[in-house]
């Protein structure tokens, strides 16, 4: 592969040019949401390293050789997913490299090369969907954090209210709010209701409400579980009692509500 590093490293600017004008005018790129300038550097990386591979016996996917393609092929998928780019933009990046570099390539060595690419566009194409998927689910536990109502139903009656599906750690700073508000208010009790989360949502409870406990132990805060299934109550009753805490469990959100109201000092009058 000795002949091939000697073209990629005497040839790179030439490559490099043949991409560009490859590149914008491919017609992989129905959205053209990026543009090559924007990555000539990461692709001139890409060709560098193939050039080092290139000295080794063999250009196998997967191998030492071509670990620091690998890396340049992820942080190209990273990239792009962080660009709201698509795709179609990273296939066509490797294919008009890949086409560039095997019009100069030795005959013997287009083959293996070809395979390479093939790799490598699989490689940017998977982080590339787990980049755009992590950056999903951190706008919806943002959006979450941000959303759940944690609010005084009335003064000295906190409640939080949880939704959807949050993750654990999201679960514990809604949590940690709450429990910040009850001490500010001077609150006896703190309503939390699970009405509104999702199985998922569920899982995450019991992790984000033992993290939660860390800093809650030992107070004399009473915590008001409304509306969540028997296998949470259960358990989150037992991590209440092993730290100290009073704990209470209501079937509706409303019985924890006038429990919360009675302990505030309120006086309850039902009407006939």
């Amino acid at each position: 592969m000795s002949l091939l590093a000697d073209v990629l490293r005497e040839r790179q600017s030439e490559i490099l040019a043949g991409w560009i004008s490859r590149f914008e005018r491919s017609p992989l790129r129905f959205r053209r949401a990026t543009k090559a300038a924007s990555h000539t550097s990461q692709v001139a990386n890409l060709v560098e390293a193939l050039g080092v591979a290139a000295l080794s016996s063999e250009l196998r996917p997967g191998s030492g050789a071509t670990r620091e393609l690998e890396r340049n092929a992820v942080f190209l998928g990273a990239q792009f997913a962080s660009e709201g780019a698509t795709g179609f933009d990273i296939a066509a990046l490797m294919i008009e490299l890949r086409d560039v570099v095997l019009e100069m390539a030795p005959t013997d060595e287009i083959a293996p090369l070809a395979r390479l690419f093939e790799w490598l566009q699989v490689v940017a194409l998977d982080t590339f969907a787990s980049s755009g998927l992590q950056s999903l689910r951190e706008r919806v536990a943002d959006q979450l954090e941000l959303g759940t109502p944690v609010v005084e139903l009335l003064p000295k009656v906190p409640a939080c209210l949880l939704v959807g599906a949050p993750p654990s750690g999201v679960i514990d700073g809604l949590l940690s709010r709450a429990w910040m508000l009850a001490i500010g208010t001077g609150a006896p009790c703190l309503i939390v209701d699970c009405g509104g989360l999702a199985e998922a949502g569920e899982k995450n409870f019991e992790t984000g409400y033992r993290e939660f406990l860390v800093q809650a132990e030992g107070s004399a805060i009473q915590i008001l579980l409304a509306t969540a299934r028997r296998n949470v109550r259960d358990r989150v009753a037992a991590l209440a009692g092993e730290r100290g805490l009073a704990f209470q469990h209501f079937d509706r959100l409303d019985s924890a509500v006038a429990h919360a109201l009675e302990r505030a000092g309120y006086l309850l009058m039902r009407r006939s």
